[in-house]
Parts: C-alpha cells; structure tokens; sequence
C-alpha cells in the first residue's frame, strides 16, 4: 500500500513540475553575468553595478506578471536569456519583442 502510494505521488509530482516551473520566473545568476559583462569591459566595478541594477528592474518587471505570459513566448525567451549567461534584461526585451510580434501580422503585397 505505501508502494502504491509513494508511486501515485511521484507520477504526481511529475505531473505538477511544468505546470510551477512554467508558472514561475526563471533563475539566473545576475552576479555571474554581470560579472562577465562587466569583465569585458576591464572589470569596472561602475560597469558591474549597472549591470546589477538594470537586471534587478528587469527581474522586479516581470516577477509580478509572469503568469500571464504566454507558455510559447516564456520558454522561447528564456532560452535567448540563456545562451546569453543568463539575464533578466534580455529576457524582458525579448518578450516586449514577442508581444509586439503578436500584436500585429504582417501581410505580404506582390
């Protein structure tokens, strides 16, 4: 019985996992890329604030809407954030993008 149990909570959980994770904003590592940003530069601790403080607006934009953004849009954007390091300003810019893109369809004239 606690076999069966422990099997229905697992298939469960399962279930459940992408539905929070999709539900929930993803986590970066802002020190890191700000870091690497601010690295390139020749580690300038001014270039590496910035950087801190423009990914905590990024992050605090997004945090309390996240749930209304579109499955597709999310996960499409959250993969551009992270073939860059990781980073909540180019996440927000991607889904302005995004919901631009949506809001209009361009028609093609011969």
């Amino acid at each position: 019985m606690k076999r069966i149990i422990a099997t229905i909570a697992a298939f469960a959980a399962i279930l459940v996992s992408p539905i929070a994770i999709a539900q929930s904003i993803p986590r970066y590592n802002p020190e890191a890329y700000c870091k690497q940003v601010a690295d390139i530069s020749g580690g300038s601790a001014m270039i590496f604030n910035g950087c801190m403080e423009m990914e905590q607006d990024a992050y605090d934009k997004r945090k309390a809407g996240w749930s209304s953004i579109s499955g597709q849009a999310a996960s499409y954007c959250d993969e551009v954030a992270r073939v860059s390091g990781g980073s909540y300003m180019i996440l927000d810019g991607c889904l302005d993008m995004e919901a631009d893109a949506m809001a209009t369809t361009p028609s093609f004239q011969f």
